[in-house]
């Protein structure tokens, strides 16, 4: 039988040797490699009304693209726009400040500020290739100069958006490996070509020999107005002479629009998984607006009743965010997406974000502390608090406000701004309001240039 015997300087010896390979090992091993943030595709349709979707239940028009997304990831039933006008809502996303700090509070004549970052700057400086293909629509400034442009939008969805998607199509198919992560926006005009159906068709006959189909969407429940509105809201109303079945052709034709829409973010989303990114790609889908979509006799944007500032927000990531989930208990803004995709991307958001990251929603993360109220403004002057509850809306020197129990009246109809009952509530949510306006770094409010003033004529024009 062999005895093992160690001596304690054997010992000592043996442990300091053991030590030196060890460190020795250690330096020759690799470097555990760095997480790689994900790529980011941030698509947008416009003037997309936020029920506009067959997996959100509407029986007229069809989208399995977006139905697809949403199977795949998480949406948020009480999502809305931060201002419901193109320009602005998009500078609303791509800054994460309020229209009142980003100096963009109306279409194509108040530009951006100058020194305020957006996200294709924001993006660019910390390793992401950011670009941009489509609608940009952002005031003052050129997206060429913050992001690489692979193609631009024109002023009419039916001629572009398929172009923007084929355009996407060839960025992705094209990625290699050790190619840097991507923030691929993609801005879809359609279904905004419904205002040129509405240029067209505006007095009693419509400007085309086609009649419309035998089969039409019903006019909606609140096709209807509340007796009281502030002057701008029914000054926005316009004069038609349609009848009931012009105003259910226009639902017909808008629903087609949106089906447009669908197929070009179908394409891009082929050829995502067709070139193996999605799994290492986070998709998020909104919308700048919605549309009046004839409820409250109503079309178009610029305004606050929900069928212009509720938008749809979708946002997927296969296995790592939550699929088949419908949100509608928390309030998103269209604040939150620049905080959002910074959050995902991993570095900290510009300065100032007035949103929120909503990463631990959409990771399930339901405990975390959110806000109880969202705030939207349009025209400069028009401001909406929206709780989980209510709605309040006020326009600056207009005496008639408008208060909404959104569970009880969804259609917005019956107005208890001026109800002994609802007091309170109107005075929680204006001082909530007044609070919140003076968190702003608000710019002052200038006149527009007068070659940026809209033109009289409505022309197809660059939208």
């Amino acid at each position: 039988m062999t005895t093992l015997t160690t001596t304690r300087r054997g010992f000592l010896k043996s442990g300091s040797l053991g030590a030196l390979a060890l460190v020795l090992a250690e330096r020759r091993a690799p470097a555990a490699p760095e997480k790689r943030p994900p790529n980011i595709l941030f698509m947008h349709t416009d003037q997309q009304h936020w029920e506009a979707l067959s997996a959100f239940g509407c029986a007229h028009v069809r989208t399995p693209a977006m139905d697809r997304l949403t199977a795949a990831g998480t949406s948020f039933s009480l999502s809305y726009s931060a201002n419901p006008v193109c320009c602005p809502a998009r500078t609303c996303w791509y800054t994460g400040r309020a229209s009142q700090e980003n100096g963009v509070i109306m279409n194509d004549a108040w530009p951006i500020a100058p020194d305020m970052p957006d996200l294709g700057q924001w993006f660019g400086a910390r390793g992401y290739d950011a670009v941009y293909g489509g609608k940009w629509h952002v005031t003052g400034r050129q997206f060429t100069k913050s992001f690489r442009v692979i193609t631009p939008g024109t002023g009419i969805g039916e001629l572009s958006d398929a172009s923007v998607a084929r355009a996407a199509e060839g960025f992705l198919r094209a990625r290699q490996a050790g190619d840097k992560p991507f923030f691929l926006n993609l801005g879809f005009l359609q279904p905004h070509d419904c205002c040129y159906w509405v240029f067209e068709h505006q007095g009693d006959e419509p400007r085309t020999r086609l009649g419309p189909p035998p089969e039409l969407p019903p006019l909606p429940a609140n096709f209807a107005h509340p007796a009281t509105e502030p002057h701008l809201l029914a000054q926005r109303r316009e004069k038609k002479t349609w009848s009931a079945e012009q105003w259910r052709w226009y639902l017909w034709n808008y629903y087609r629009m949106v089906e447009m829409a669908d197929a070009a973010v179908g394409r891009v989303l082929d050829a995502l998984e067709d070139a193996g990114l999605a799994q290492e790609t986070l998709v998020v889908l909104t919308a700048d607006h919605g549309d009046g979509l004839a409820r409250h006799g109503l079309t178009s944007k610029m305004f606050l009743y929900d069928e212009a500032a509720r938008v749809p927000f979708i946002a997927a990531w296969p296995g790592q965010l939550q699929a088949g989930r419908r949100d509608e208990r928390h309030l998103v803004t269209g604040l939150d997406v620049a905080p959002t995709l910074c959050a995902f991307a991993g570095f900290a958001p510009p300065p100032k974000m007035r949103g929120l990251s909503l990463r631990p929603l959409l990771e399930g993360r339901d405990t975390t502390p959110w806000r109880e109220f969202i705030v939207s403004d349009t025209h400069g002057t028009g401001r909406m608090v929206r709780t989980p509850e209510y709605k309040y809306i006020a326009y600056r020197d207009d005496p008639v406000t408008q208060l909404f129990d959104m569970r009880a009246d969804p259609g917005e109809l019956q107005n208890l701004a001026t109800t002994a009952a609802q007091s309170g509530v109107v005075r929680d949510l204006a001082g909530r309001l007044d609070a919140w306006e003076r968190t702003l770094d608000r710019l002052p409010l200038q006149e527009p240039q007068p070659s940026a003033r809209p033109r009289k004529n409505k022309q197809r024009k660059q939208a």
